[in-house]
């Protein structure tokens, strides 16, 4: 190698060495950590004359970020009924919603006149997947009676 000095081969390996090295020096692509949540989307009821929860909209949101040392979003559910009324359905709101240890996905809504806990569950079969939504209303008057209702879903 007539010509090339020692320090240019010197130099040439340096550079070859640290730009092989570099790629392990860079961040790594982010990898997804959440999965969709099976139970995620819109669900109607399968009777449809029902008097009482006619569509669930559960939304599932993935907690992979910390903000100010809090999980964000702060639920990994959110659910949305819609009662029956008249002419149009009544909107329930949308509230949080935690995954029980036992599969259920669990939230109350406070009407002010009442307290409803809501338990939603997917059960999955061959002739398709169906969403359970069991809720237990507790009303604050001492003379309305408190009641549950047991309702099935389908997606949509």
């Amino acid at each position: 190698m007539k010509g090339v000095s020692s320090f240019t081969i010197a130099l040439a390996l340096l550079v070859s060495t640290v730009s092989v090295g570099i790629p392990a020096l860079l961040p790594k692509p982010a990898q997804a950590l959440c999965v969709t949540a099976p139970e995620d989307g819109w669900w109607r009821n399968k009777n449809s004359s029902t008097r009482s929860i006619t569509r669930v909209h559960v939304d599932f949101q993935c907690q992979d970020q910390i903000l100010n040392g809090q999980l964000h979003p702060p639920f990994p559910f959110y659910i949305n009924l819609f009662g029956k009324c008249h002419p149009t359905d009544c909107d329930w709101g949308v509230v949080g919603a935690n995954r029980a240890s036992n599969g259920w996905i669990r939230t109350t809504i406070d009407h002010g006149f009442a307290r409803r806990d809501v338990w939603v569950k997917l059960y999955e079969n061959p002739s398709g997947n169906e969403l359970r939504v069991w809720i237990w209303t507790d009303f604050t008057d001492p003379n309305r009676r408190d009641y549950a209702s047991d309702d099935w879903f389908r997606r949509f």
